[in-house]
């Protein structure tokens, strides 16, 4: 795999998880109470978002010809959530999660708006489990990781983002866990005065990658009603194979964020550090017997930030218009000497009945020589 090729997938996965800061109002599918006794409910909840971008950058050359189709627009990060909530008494409540990742332009085969390795459909989470108001929330199943829950969503904040995040960059990203994984326990607790969080990775195995165990751990502080700073931990055990070789190795994953809103100004900075995460290509040059052992041989910092400040409106349509300046660097310290930085201005405008429209202009300068770039976003949320 050349670092092209792996340059298209991980912005893939980074448009892919993207949040959405503006409040979205759930469709309540089902509220009965009364299933089994005189004090419990059952509520089952949607939403979703479906969103049609475009990017155009300002040449094509050897880092982005393969994304020329995403001119024409393309399907990018539109998802359906389903949460199931089963009141037992006042305190304790089972709970489960499912979201899903759609792709309308392949289901519907819009030639020229999706690739052949594009999946239609990809469950993102998956999970069950116990929520106590007094003990906290425990979850099983294939689940967001803590990290980027509690840390790389607080800069999550425009649409060409997490690009200094390690789940952008890596491999595995859905096995080892820095996007998302299965067979995660987690536990959450959540107070007046901070969060705490935790979890742990049973084993997994998708080819040449195999985690052993992980574990993850962090805090969000709320400083005041506005602010708050989050702190996460990560580390795993894995092993890579390649041919007859393999490679037992650890992985760690140490973030911070800030993040701020009071209702009209909106901001985020992080920085993480990434040991035996992120991909070493030089490996494939290396013979067979040292690639295992090279490929994610790796050291890299990232940092990013954002900026906006939201112009409510409520009039003629119109909801609210937000513009912003945002921006992140990626820097290898050992196994490879790549390194990105972006730079750059939007503008989030929200109409009624869920209607939105994204505009950015994106300044890059990295070791590809990839092009600047205009980014064009329409979206409909429920």
């Amino acid at each position: 795999m050349t670092k092209l090729h792996h340059y298209v997938g991980a912005c893939s996965i980074a448009l892919c998880t993207l949040l959405s800061t503006d409040v979205v109002a759930e469709v309540e599918l089902v509220n009965k109470d009364h299933i089994f006794n005189d004090h419990d409910n059952f509520k089952l909840t949607s939403h979703g978002s479906l969103r049609l971008q475009a990017l155009n950058f300002d040449h094509y050359d050897a880092s982005n010809e393969g994304q020329k189709y995403r001119r024409n627009g393309y399907s990018a990060g539109s998802r359906i959530y389903l949460d199931a909530d089963y009141k037992i008494n006042d305190d304790l409540n089972l709970i489960s999660g499912y979201q899903n990742f759609i792709n309308p332009a392949k289901i519907l085969d819009w030639d020229g708006h999706y690739v052949e390795q594009d999946e239609k459909i990809r469950t993102e989470q998956l999970y069950f489990g116990l929520s106590s108001k007094q003990y906290g929330t425990l979850k099983f199943g294939k689940q967001y990781s803590v990290y980027y829950d509690v840390v790389g969503s607080k800069t999550d904040l425009w649409d060409y983002d997490t690009i200094g995040q390690a789940q952008t960059w890596s491999p595995f990203a859905y096995v080892d866990g820095t996007q998302a994984a299965r067979k995660m326990l987690r536990y959450e607790k959540k107070n007046k005065y901070a969060d705490l969080y935790a979890a742990y990775l049973f084993e997994d195995e998708s080819l040449p990658y195999k985690r052993k165990s992980g574990e993850e751990l962090a805090i969000d502080v709320h400083l005041n009603k506005e602010l708050s700073w989050a702190t996460s931990w990560k580390h795993n055990r894995a092993s890579l194979q390649y041919d007859d070789e393999q490679h037992d190795f650890s992985q760690q994953v140490l973030a911070t964020a800030l993040f701020y809103f009071d209702g009209k100004w909106l901001a985020g900075a992080g920085a993480g550090w990434y040991k035996n995460t992120l991909p070493n290509y030089s490996a494939f040059n290396l013979p067979t017997a040292q690639q295992a052992k090279q490929y994610l041989n790796s050291k890299a910092y990232g940092v990013e930030y954002y900026l906006g400040y939201n112009f409510q409106i409520a009039h003629h349509g119109l909801q609210s218009i937000r513009p912003y300046v945002m921006g992140n660097y990626l820097k290898y310290t050992q196994g490879d000497d790549f390194y990105r930085q972006d730079n750059g201005v939007g503008v989030a405008v929200r109409f009624d009945h869920g209607i939105g429209f994204d505009y950015e202009r994106l300044y890059t300068s990295d070791t590809m020589n990839t092009p600047d770039m205009h980014m064009f976003r329409l979206r409909y949320d429920w």
